[in-house]
């Protein structure tokens, strides 16, 4: 995280920012290296030998972290741009949080016949097409007609996409291993939103670092990352290939 913090600052191409993301590289290897000769690791890997279980993880990762990113950089452009006060930005994002809560609530029952993984991707889907909608905020646009709309979108496809996808993981799980796969899943939430907010960073203080100007750049970026949720989460649950014998659950 501090190097692509520092990278936002700095640029790549700064001592600090390399030796940081080199560090990071080390580290994860010494942490798979030593966690593989433990009897009690800490990441098992039987538990990402499974290809819809490692599909959800990374679905799960990437939606996190524009989740996150949107919630904390879309409430800047509230306060700087918009000029809303700490109870209109409350406000303001409430609609988001009610896509989510009727869609989980209501929806879904309609939704039911409907298999868990078509729904998950096509809420992914419906977060890439609110996020895409987003990239048309500037210095000049409306809370009514440019961010309402898109918000409670996401919303919804967060809302489509947040069970299924978690379901997946966890039925595809042997039942010694539903402690750390469900672990796996919240650091995976953690990790994911938290690297989203770094690496969004770069374009947010891109140019003149004003959110007028870039914020449409930042939300082109989260764009990215909400395709490659839908193409890894697609390719991971739509293609044979798992190295782990079915569950009963799946059975």
């Amino acid at each position: 995280m501090y190097g692509l913090v520092r990278t936002a600052e700095r640029g790549w191409d700064d001592v600090g920012t390399l030796i940081s993301l080199g560090a990071t590289v080390v580290l994860v290897l010494a942490l798979l290296a030593v966690d593989s000769r433990s009897g009690e690791p800490l990441l098992p890997l039987r538990v990402f030998a499974h290809r819809e279980r490692v599909g959800g993880f990374l679905g799960l990762m990437l939606l996190a972290a524009v989740l996150t990113a949107f919630l904390f950089y879309e409430v800047q452009y509230l306060n700087v741009v918009l000029g809303f006060g700490p109870l209109e930005r409350g406000l303001a994002i409430l609609p988001f949080g009610l896509g989510i809560l009727l869609t989980v609530q209501v929806f879904t029952k309609y939704l039911s016949g409907i298999p868990l993984k078509i729904r998950g991707v096509l809420g992914l889907v419906v977060v890439l097409a609110a996020v895409l909608w987003l990239t048309r905020l500037d210095a000049g646009s409306s809370y009514a007609a440019d961010v309402l709309p898109p918000i409670v979108a996401l919303g919804v496809g967060i809302g489509l996409a947040i069970v299924p996808v978690n379901m997946t993981i966890l039925s595809t799980t042997r039942p010694e291993d539903a402690g750390v796969t469900a672990g796996i899943l919240q650091a995976a939430l953690t990790v994911g939103g938290t690297i989203g907010l770094a690496v969004l960073l770069i374009p947010f203080t891109s140019g003149n670092g004003r959110p007028g100007d870039t914020i449409s750049s930042l939300f082109w970026w989260a764009t990215g990352i909400a395709a490659a949720a839908v193409l890894i989460a697609s390719g991971f649950w739509f293609t044979s290939g798992s190295v782990e014998p079915a569950t009963d659950q799946e059975k």
